[in-house]
């Protein structure tokens, strides 16, 4: 089904694993909503938790259930083909939606129906600050929050487009199809997923009247952040990134890792979580690498689509 033949609203999907301790106050603040109730559902994943799984009373919610951890990319796409309205609202389960946040997501998909929509994120424990106002690109290929942990003084209230939009509160249209690339699991599906729409023509806009509270983690000693984070910069560089951006992440993938495992082997002794982070960063090398010839294989192959697309146009 086209998006533009499903019924107006939005399909909230909401990924949780885990989530029991938030997800009960992120389900509160959709209750709230301005927003009329029949125009919006609310799809959960239990994404394989191991902790029960909290009771839903909301009366336009449902649970699905996964036997497989599909990670935050694979999670968000199987919620998909049960979603019914013609936008999809992500929101992480450690959020709080601002009572008038879908109202405020409407008003900018009816000005920008084909685009992507960010929200604007504030620090949950300090609302004064920006969590983020949308994704921008760095040179090194790392996808960085705009405005992170600035005062939200009116900085960003303008709105406009921006490069990739976090996906803790992101809408979009609902095409049916898969959202995210499932093989990047955790970290950096949000900065892939618009960098592949700006390829395609489309667009991100940042809705700064969209607001949603985060309860951002830290996940600095996490070897699950070190190896997702540092393994899917490098792939999406070498997805979608000019051949500079291909070697120079690898290159400073290769280097990190060397310097993470020198590190703590220079440590007398070394703590555990730095054995853990550093063999994380190395198993992200690693995994890199054997990817490397089939994702250039890939690059080749969509240049020889484009270049044939071309010369059949100027045909």
């Amino acid at each position: 089904m086209e998006w533009v033949d499903r019924p107006e609203g939005f399909s909230v999907l909401i990924v949780s694993y885990n989530s029991a301790a938030v997800l009960p106050g992120c389900l509160q603040a959709l209750k709230q909503q301005t927003y009329l109730a029949d125009h919006f559902e609310v799809l959960i994943l239990d994404n394989a938790s191991t902790l029960p799984v909290v009771d839903v009373t909301l009366a336009n919610a449902r649970v699905i259930r996964s036997d497989k951890n599909l990670g935050f990319a694979g999670g968000n796409n199987s919620l998909v083909p049960h979603a019914r309205f013609r936008y999809l609202a992500l929101l992480n389960p450690d959020t709080v939606a601002d009572p008038f946040w879908l109202e405020e997501l409407a008003r900018c998909v009816e000005e920008n129906p084909s685009c992507a929509i960010a929200s604007k994120l504030l620090m949950q424990n300090e609302s004064h600050r920006l969590n983020s106002t949308g994704l921008f690109l760095l040179k090194d290929g790392r996808g960085v929050d705009r405005g992170f942990l600035q005062p939200d003084d009116g900085r960003y209230e303008a709105g406009g487009y921006v490069f990739a939009g976090c996906g803790a509160a992101l809408a979009l249209p609902n095409t049916g199809e898969a959202i995210f690339d499932d093989r990047l699991f955790l970290y950096s599906e949000d900065l892939e997923l618009g960098w592949r729409r700006q390829l395609a023509g489309l667009r991100t806009v940042f809705c700064p009247r969209a607001v949603v509270l985060h309860a951002v983690g830290a996940t600095d000693n996490s070897s699950t952040y070190w190896y997702y984070s540092e393994r899917n910069r490098a792939r999406v560089a070498l997805r979608h990134g000019d051949v500079r951006l291909v070697f120079t992440t690898t290159i400073g993938l290769i280097l990190r890792a060397i310097r993470a495992m020198v590190f703590t082997l220079v440590r007398h002794p070394s703590p555990k979580y730095r054995w853990r982070n550093a063999w994380a960063v190395m198993r992200a090398l690693i995994s890199h690498l054997l990817w490397l010839p089939s994702g250039l294989a890939a690059r080749w192959h969509r240049g020889r689509k484009t270049d044939a697309h071309s010369i059949q146009s100027r045909g």
